[in-house]
């Protein structure tokens, strides 16, 4: 896994471009446009599916009077199966034929908020069977002795998954749990709930990108596809000016060439529903470090208790709603020091109260995405896109992305090294079109 460097760690369809932009306000000119051109059923039908959820956050630039039906056919897009009856090949949801239970086996992407894969499970089937593998292989030893995953990263990941549980929870669905290698226990998954779609978050160093191979591979087998998504980084790999293989090695032609050629997309929003699969499932209960082969933590005070109040030490809990506070409260920061404005204050606004966003191992495991702390920033702090784009927390969000692409384009060349001495075929590569928020 990529650990704790301090911020290390398209067709699409109509219903995604309708995620991309706040549409709850607009649904009524997204309908009468449609009506307009002869797609009353298609209207009629994205308006259900976009008060449910994966709503996108912008919606001025395409649905203004005359502009719906010419940004459709300028991005190339073509009706969601969700959107239309059986008449029209549309799936179950509403009598259609691509319905069906997909499988989303969340990673390093720990959140429901801004993730395109989750989304794209959401389009793609009339359930979901949300999935997390704590693989033993990570809490092991490396060749050289050292912990993989120590105790305090491990009970953080932990936090993390209840959390993603709880909220899962909150949207009519609930998290599979299970202790076992994803090859094994997707596929036995898959079998067992006749699934034929999986969905998720691609890695990037080798050995989270052999475990995809061999995930791929047996389900390959059982003729069940897989669709990954590219959904940690600053920059879409789909906006890069270049292959992520072509990755420069040198950080400033890197740099230079996304300010210049790039843009950030905006965040995807978290759906209002996820609805489960209509069957009995065994979901499994939550590890203890001792079931992972660690010994527990001692104790000690919570972040922001008393005890650390005014202090520099911070004790982190995992999660996607403690990531979020955190997130809230590093803009409240930054908003309060401008307002301020002297030299060290706008300094401070720029990296926390404190010098410091304090947000990495969030950004670690995938609960925040660096494309909503971006967004935050951009929106609530530092004056829009200008001011967040000089920021020194945008600039480590690009060195960032930086040290992840260059750890994909070094880890996929060791991986097919390695596969044509063993004579196997390679299947993983970057993942393609992902929904976004643009």
């Amino acid at each position: 896994m990529v650990l704790g460097f301090a911020f290390v760690s398209p067709t699409t369809s109509a219903l995604t471009v309708l995620r991309q932009h706040q549409v709850r306000h607009a649904g009524g000119r997204v309908r009468r446009h449609f009506r307009e051109h002869r797609h009353w059923e298609l209207a009629s039908r994205t308006h259900q599916l976009v008060m449910r959820g994966c709503v996108a956050e912008r919606s001025s630039e395409y649905f203004g009077s005359g502009a719906a039906v010419r940004n459709l056919q300028r991005l190339s897009l073509h009706p969601a199966p969700q959107f239309i009856g059986s008449e029209y090949g549309g799936n179950a949801e509403f009598g259609g034929k691509n319905g069906g239970t997909v499988l989303l086996w969340f990673r390093s992407d720990l959140r429901l908020d801004d993730n395109p894969a989750l989304c794209a499970a959401l389009e793609e089937g009339a359930s979901v069977l949300p999935v997390y593998c704590f693989d033993p292989r990570q809490f092991g030893k490396t060749s050289f002795g050292f912990e993989k995953t120590g105790r305090y990263r491990a009970k953080f990941l932990i936090e993390s998954v209840a959390d993603l549980r709880k909220a899962l929870k909150k949207k009519g669905n609930n998290l599979l749990i299970r202790i076992g290698k994803p090859e094994e226990v997707i596929p036995d998954l898959c079998r067992k709930y006749e699934i034929k779609k999986v969905f998720y978050h691609q890695e990037v160093t080798y050995e989270e990108l052999e475990c995809e191979e061999a995930v791929a591979r047996k389900l390959e087998d059982m003729k069940v596809e897989v669709h990954p998504f590219w959904t940690n980084t600053l920059y879409a790999v789909e906006d890069l000016p270049f292959p992520v293989e072509e990755t420069p090695d040198v950080y400033t032609e890197y740099r230079l060439a996304v300010e210049s050629k790039s843009r950030v997309r905006d965040p995807l929003a978290a759906p209002d529903e996820i609805r489960a699969i209509p069957r009995h499932v065994e979901y499994g209960t939550l590890p203890t470090l001792e079931d992972l082969g660690l010994g527990q933590v001692p104790k000690t005070p919570e972040y922001g208790s008393a005890s650390t109040a005014g202090s520099s030490l911070h004790h982190f809990r995992g999660g996607e709603s403690e990531a979020q506070q955190r997130l809230a409260q590093y803009v409240q920061d930054a908003k309060h020091a401008l307002s301020v404005g002297g030299d060290v204050e706008r300094a401070a606004a720029h990296l926390g109260a404190d010098f410091s966003c304090k947000i990495s191992p969030w950004l670690a495991l995938g609960c925040v995405s660096p494309r909503r702390i971006f967004a935050e920033i951009r929106d609530h702090a530092l004056n829009g896109a200008e001011g967040a784009q000089k920021s020194t927390t945008f600039f480590e969000l690009v060195w960032r992305d930086f040290f992840r692409l260059i750890t994909y384009k070094y880890s996929t060349s060791r991986l097919r090294k390695s596969e044509r001495a063993a004579g196997m075929p390679h299947k993983a590569s970057v993942a393609a079109a992902a929904p976004q928020a643009s």
